[in-house]
């Protein structure tokens, strides 16, 4: 986990993530050309209108942030790409950070 001070809303609060969302979020920032407080901002506005509708309340910003970042991606995957990366042939493992980890047996 990496704790990084943000100011959304001017205000310094301390986010834990860990490093490969907040990799995830440089580059959703470099590509939307947003400052990493620019997009705290958004989220937290975001996450405030559902709280307002009663959609998700208490949802922390460092969570909000995971779904955020996954979601972004997600949506940026497409079947091309999934290929190119070696998906859908039984080892989910492929082309992440744990594709070079082996499973212990615990035999």
């Amino acid at each position: 986990m990496v704790a990084r001070s943000l100011h959304p809303d001017g205000h310094a609060v301390q986010v834990r993530l860990e490093l490969s969302y907040w990799e995830g979020l440089d580059e959703i920032c470099r590509r939307e050309d947003l400052t990493p407080d620019e997009l705290c901002a958004d989220v937290q506005e975001r996450m405030n209108q559902q709280s307002r509708r009663g959609a998700q309340p208490g949802v922390s910003l460092a969570n909000a942030l995971r779904v955020f970042v996954v979601g972004y991606f997600r949506q940026a995957a497409t079947e091309r790409g999934h290929a190119r990366a070696g998906h859908g042939q039984g080892d989910p493992f492929v082309s992440t950070p744990f594709d070079s980890l082996s499973v212990a047996s615990d035999a």
